[in-house]
């Protein structure tokens, strides 16, 4: 009889799910991290016996996941980084993060179905329209996904995801080698990442440009995950060859969003040589003609890519961009659209600005094509005498944002209430 009675309960489970509409697209994809104090049965147990699973088809199925720990200054950590890690090597710590896609979630666990391990918390996730989904967390469970939404190879530089994928100079981690969309009709879509830093040297009359001739940033280390890879890089600032700043950067990839963390302490002395420096960080597109630009200064603006800046995208820099609301979204009209944000950390809160460039014949450093159709992203205009600077780039990228940006802009960076309830269901 107990055989006949999982059966039923599994069928009575997935009836009840598929009541349950499909994610929405934007949705779909978006990394839920949960914070190891949340779930406070499991904090100190060895992380190699944890895992995920959910209800798929009324059967407990592993899903993709990994944990991922922190260092003290609120970075992933690294061994062998400068920066201590912020709890206990191998057992989960308040400031861990474990990690799963939204998607993965499923319809809720019955009773009486079988299940490997014990179950240690049942996370409930509630999207914008109210629709409750399941994942849980598993202890000493046999089962693992093989899934891996994001595949990394350290040697060849290169990360693919079911998205997109790109190729890195393994010398310098800010130069694209290659960048290809997997729905995009057309050929390579971004050309490069742009990084420039301004400023004059002793006084402003002396202005220097350094461009990513300049801005050397080498992997020295890879967090290889299913769900996301971390790459840490020492970040370089050279000057007549000299070094004169250095920085962390963690580059951040997720199936569909690409994410640049830079943190760092500027001398003060070494800032004294530098006067009134700004720093331009911007995506280079390639010969998207026809596109179109709107950003969070002026929405009710939309900018068209022709090789000229017209009227309607000089209203868009003109308008500028507020530090706490920074979206900017192009749209190739050609199954690529992406959003991109700028967050501050630690109490840097500089003045910001658009940089929107629509130029068929402008070449810049380093760039494989000619043109800039567009070039799109922020100029941070002012940096502190000294101290700690902290800045997050983040670029999201889709099939196609639908509906007002000024709605899909925070819609995609928000995610679903969560909801943690222990558990203590023994295999």
């Amino acid at each position: 009889m107990k055989p006949l009675l999982w059966v039923l309960s599994g069928l009575l489970a997935a009836n009840c799910f598929a009541l349950t509409p499909p994610l929405k697209q934007i949705d779909a994809f978006k990394i839920i991290a949960l914070d190891g104090g949340d779930v406070k049965g499991a904090i100190g147990l060895p992380v190699a016996e944890l895992s995920m699973a959910a209800m798929i088809d009324g059967s407990m199925e592993p899903i993709p996941f990994q944990i991922d720990q922190y260092n003290i200054g609120g970075a992933v950590y690294f061994d062998g980084w400068d920066v201590p890690m912020a709890g206990t090597p191998e057992r989960l710590d308040v400031t861990d993060k474990i990690l799963f896609l939204f998607k993965d979630a499923g319809e809720r666990y019955t009773n009486g179905v079988p299940h490997d391990g014990s179950l240690l918390a049942e996370i409930l996730t509630r999207d914008s329209e109210g629709h409750v989904r399941y994942v849980y967390l598993v202890r000493n469970s046999r089962l693992r996904s093989d899934e891996q939404y994001v595949r990394y190879s350290a040697e060849e530089g290169l990360v693919e995801t079911d998205f997109y994928s790109i190729r890195y100079n393994r010398d310098n981690h800010l130069e694209w080698v290659d960048f290809s969309y997997g729905s995009y009709v057309g050929d390579r879509p971004l050309d490069s990442l742009r990084l420039i830093l301004r400023g004059g040297v002793l006084t402003s009359l002396a202005e220097v440009e350094l461009n990513s001739n300049d801005l050397v940033a080498l992997p020295k280390g890879e967090l290889i995950g299913p769900i996301r890879t971390t790459t840490q890089l020492e970040f370089n600032v050279m000057f007549m060859s000299v070094p004169i700043l250095n920085l962390s950067v963690q580059i951040h990839h997720a199936p569909q969003s690409l994410i640049y963390d830079v943190r760092g302490v500027i001398p003060e002395f070494r800032r004294s040589f530098v006067v009134d420096p700004t720093i331009t960080m911007s995506i280079d597109a390639n010969g998207l003609l026809g596109a179109t630009i709107r950003s969070s200064g002026n929405p009710e603006l939309t900018g068209l890519v022709d090789g000229r800046i017209d009227e309607a995208e000089q209203g868009l820099i003109d308008a500028g961009l507020d530090p706490h609301s920074n979206w900017i979204w192009v749209s190739t009209k050609r199954y690529l659209d992406f959003l991109s944000y700028v967050d501050y950390l630690g109490g840097f809160d500089s003045k910001l600005t658009l940089l929107l460039e629509d130029d068929l014949h402008r070449e810049r450093p380093n760039e494989l094509y000619p043109g800039q159709l567009p070039n799109t992203g922020y100029v941070i205009e002012e940096f502190p005498k000294s101290g700690f600077v902290g800045v997050v780039v983040s670029l999201l990228m889709s099939n196609g944002f639908e509906g007002d940006p000024r709605l899909f802009a925070v819609e995609a960076r928000s995610l679903p209430e969560i909801e943690v309830r222990p558990l203590r269901f023994a295999f």
